[in-house]
């Protein structure tokens, strides 16, 4: 580069020969870049920014709750404090007239549109684990989740099922959505019982009278990474609470209900046990969930106060987990404890064991024989005095055992969704496609039971936690669209929920859904789309590939909390979104 003259005052030094002059020698001034480089390299890295920002990754902001708990919009966070679980709730509050919550919620008071005072009520919520209850008054409102985007660059990649996307929404392209992508171009889709299924769309499908008993159907599976984060947790009983009985009275009893009490430490344990669990006898010893006080439902604490669909379906797609401490065994004695979980529903069995060192995965019809669908090896029978974790999944019609984190066995079941729906409600699916609002009714749906079995005592077991998988409810269409005018399908199954609302997407469309199934408006519910959408893609429902922004990736600025008045990032919480 060619430096040029300053304007500093300096005392003159002799120099040497250009010849002998090296840039490296010490106290010779390094030539200086021009006030035009300079500027040239500022438009450069400007530019470079620029195209990175428009072709490669670029930042958002998650303003709303319709993906929660996987990506956090404006929230509150509370901590029990007899539990000591954290969980979020989507605001309260809002400036009247608009999207925008209050900075604090509840007891606060301020001036309405009009100049009108207008009083909060405190906040009330329940912690998930326990159902004790929490009054608070000014409770800060988080802002939500910054993530990273990577751009679809189509060249190179292609949306993938059960990515999470940002795209132009249909009904109004000024505005960016977030939601998980669950249907792909040229297939159709349907939201049976939670789950997704899709086949192959041929020519002429779309007016199939019931489309959901053509041939090719098959559940949509998860990837096992993504399934881990989608997982929702419905208890654990490292959260037990730290007093149970208050002036004389239990307001708290573990879901899990012993088969023979008297050999089982399960309440009042003191505080370093508190949630561990002993058997003490030596026989079988069994554990059941308790339905009827704890169902299984696709309710959200971040919904606590939402517009209703919250908790409305018992939901069976599951997982069973605990760490098991066999006891030394006595004199004489194997030693050996075997462990059994079963799911009933669906007018089925579905158990995983693990006994000595064998793993193995079956079903059978509700008091049929059972059939073993798959099996797998431990490295040695469930060791003495050292705690084993075990998980047990039925999720996407499909079994998993893991020990200590490391899958040992899986198996499938593969039903159409005539099938499933038959088991599920216990009609055939000729009579369930005639009633448009049969599967918008919760207690039309099987609940699930779920039981643990043992033998081989005494042992302990830490962290009994049951989790549900995300599931994608069955609505029906409002009665006004997000526009407050009159929906164009008022009173009909959404997309995708009913035979007759059966999503038949072209060679560029796609279908999503919100991770918060009953609070998200998502393109089950979705009205025609906006007349310039209408131009590129006037189906309705759909999300056509050129609104399509990219995948997020990353959450690299977690909704930040205040410390003495300064914003600071929840940087425990970044990670990578599944």
């Amino acid at each position: 580069m060619t430096s040029v003259p300053t304007m500093t005052t300096m005392t003159p030094t002799p120099l040497a020969p250009a010849a002998a002059t090296s840039p490296a020698t010490p106290g010779t001034p390094e030539p200086k870049s021009s006030i035009k480089e300079t500027i040239t390299s500022i438009i450069i890295a400007f530019a470079l920014a620029f195209v990175f920002r428009g072709f490669v990754i670029e930042a958002f902001l998650i303003p709303t709750g319709s993906m929660a708990p996987t990506l956090m919009g404006a929230h509150m966070r509370f901590k029990s404090p007899q539990s000591g679980y954290e969980w979020a709730v989507g605001p309260w509050y809002y400036f009247p007239g608009t999207q925008v919550p209050t900075p604090r919620q509840g007891g606060i008071q301020f001036l309405d549109g009009n100049g009108n005072p207008y009083q909060q009520r405190s906040v009330k919520v329940h912690d998930p684990m326990t159902g004790f209850e929490i009054e608070r008054n000014g409770v800060a409102r988080r802002w939500g989740d910054r993530i990273f985007v990577m751009k679809y660059l189509y060249s190179i990649y292609d949306p993938q099922r059960f990515d999470v996307v940002v795209f132009k929404n249909p009904r109004d392209p000024t505005v960016n959505y977030i939601k998980r992508l669950v249907g792909l171009p040229g297939e159709q889709v349907a939201l049976v019982d939670g789950d997704v299924f899709s086949r192959k769309a041929a020519p002429g499908d779309e007016a199939a009278a019931d489309p959901w008993t053509l041939p090719g159907w098959s559940v949509a599976r998860k990837p096992q990474r993504a399934q881990r984060e989608m997982w929702q947790d419905v208890f654990d009983s490292r959260y037990e609470p730290i007093a149970p009985v208050r002036d004389g009275r239990r307001w708290f009893t573990s879901p899990w209900v012993p088969s023979d009490a008297s050999a089982w430490s399960i309440a009042d344990r003191p505080a370093l046990l508190r949630g561990v669990y002993d058997f003490t006898g030596t026989g079988a010893a069994a554990l059941a969930w308790d339905a009827e006080r704890w169902p299984i439902l696709d309710s959200y604490a971040y919904n606590e106060k939402g517009l209703g669909g919250n908790g409305a379906y018992p939901v069976s797609d599951l997982r069973v987990s605990f760490g098991i401490r066999p006891a030394a065994p006595a004199a004489g004695a194997s030693g050996t404890t075997s462990v059994a979980a079963t799911i009933t529903t669906r007018g089925h069995d579905f158990r995983g064991t693990v006994e000595g060192g064998t793993a193995t995965l079956s079903m059978r019809p509700v008091g049929g024989e059972w059939t073993s669908l798959a099996t797998g090896t431990l490295d040695r029978p469930l060791p003495a005095e050292k705690v084993t974790r075990i998980e047990f999944w039925h999720v996407d019609q499909q079994l998993r055992l893991l020990v200590n984190d490391e899958p040992v066995a899986a198996a499938a079941y593969d039903w159409t969704p005539a099938q499933r729906i038959e088991r599920v409600m216990g009609r055939p699916i000729a009579e369930i496609a005639e009633a448009e609002q049969a599967l918008v009714i919760g207690d039309n749906y099987v609940r699930p039971a779920i039981r643990l079995d043992f033998t081989g005592g005494p042992f302990t077991l830490h962290g009994v936690a049951l989790a549900r998988d995300i599931h994608y409810q069955a609505k029906l269409y409002d009665e006004v669209n997000d526009l407050r005018r009159p929906h164009s399908r008022a009173g009909k199954p959404a997309f995708g929920t009913h035979p007759t609302s059966t999503i038949t997407t072209n060679g560029d469309q796609f279908f999503v859904c919100g991770d918060n199934s009953p609070e998200s408006l998502d393109a089950r519910l979705w009205d025609a789309p906006n007349p310039w959408v209408a131009q590129i893609d006037p189906a309705t429902g759909v999300v056509n590939r050129d609104l399509l922004i990219g995948k997020a990736f990353f959450v690299y600025f977690p909704a930040p909390y205040k410390n003495f008045g300064v914003p600071v990032p929840d940087f425990g919480s970044m990670r990578f979104i599944r």
